[in-house]
């Protein structure tokens, strides 16, 4: 049996930051973002969701992907590392997406 405090990190593929989370940590449920929809309230409910649960920035960065639909993940994916190298670049470029007609 794993000691719950123990931790697991992942190898750096992506010239992307490296997170490290407790062995025992589960993804919380938030609906996933489609792209339709508030940007900035998907952007304040995962950040507070997952800021209450202890991640720094280098896990919000790491679990965001999970947050979102299949298209948004492509989105995400199709997105340069340079451009999402702190959780400030990641909300610009998806507010910048995703903002249109608000």
């Amino acid at each position: 049996m794993r000691d719950p405090k123990e931790t697991i990190s992942w190898d750096d593929t992506d010239d992307v930051p490296v997170a490290t989370l407790l062995v025992g940590f589960k993804m919380p449920e938030i609906e996933r973002y489609t792209g339709v929809g508030c940007p900035c309230i998907h952007l304040r409910l995962y950040s507070t969701v997952m800021r209450a649960l202890g991640l720094d920035e280098v896990q919000l960065l790491a679990l965001f992907p999970l947050s979102l639909s299949d298209t948004t993940q492509r989105w995400y994916a199709s997105l340069g590392s340079s451009r999402r190298r702190t959780w400030e670049d990641l909300a610009q470029e998806f507010l910048r997406q995703y903002s249109f007609g608000i």
